[in-house]
């Protein structure tokens, strides 16, 4: 019972840190990017002294270790801090500098739910997948993954060049 409770409280404090937080800060300064990029990094200095804290800087240590199957408070806090650094970063490079327009992912966006049906339907099939050679190594399944996901990314290109869009 115990362990339910400080899963459901880990949950509850990661939707409102991460995703309430940040979606407040968005509204709110609407056009300040100076306060939002601010506020993300007050929140990752924060988020990031409170995992320090309880963990003292250490995996198992600490008042409450780092775990991420029991999703700790210090696991969340430090998820959260990383998570508020990457998205003031990324929102740095695409919403005030404007170095990015989010390519390639904004392709299988566009067909999203193609991908995901021909994913379902042909993932298990060459040229997405094949029989592992080597188990006891991560390079095969890595090199797998990135590379079904290559051809999925190429396909969305495709018919996002012939705008050809699936809709429901």
């Amino acid at each position: 019972m115990a362990r339910l409770l400080i899963n459901c409280w880990s949950c509850v404090w990661t939707n409102l840190c991460c995703f309430l937080q940040a979606g407040k800060i968005l509204l709110f300064y609407k056009r300040k990017n100076g306060h939002i990029l601010w506020r993300f990094l007050t929140w990752a200095v924060i988020l990031g002294i409170s995992a320090a804290i309880l963990s003292k800087c250490s995996r198992d240590g600490g008042f409450i270790p780092v775990n991420k199957n029991l999703w700790s408070l210090s696991y969340v806090t430090c998820t959260g801090a990383l998570s508020f650094l990457l998205l003031g970063g990324m929102y740095f490079l695409i919403d005030v500098r404007g170095w990015w327009g989010g390519q390639p992912f904004l392709y299988p966006g566009m067909n999203s739910i193609l991908v995901y049906v021909g994913h379902s339907l042909l993932g298990f099939y060459f040229p997405f997948s094949w029989n592992m050679r080597f188990q006891d190594s991560h390079w095969e399944f890595l090199f797998q993954g990135v590379w079904g996901t290559s051809l999925w990314v190429l396909a969305a290109y495709l018919l996002y060049r012939k705008a050809f869009f699936l809709r429901i």
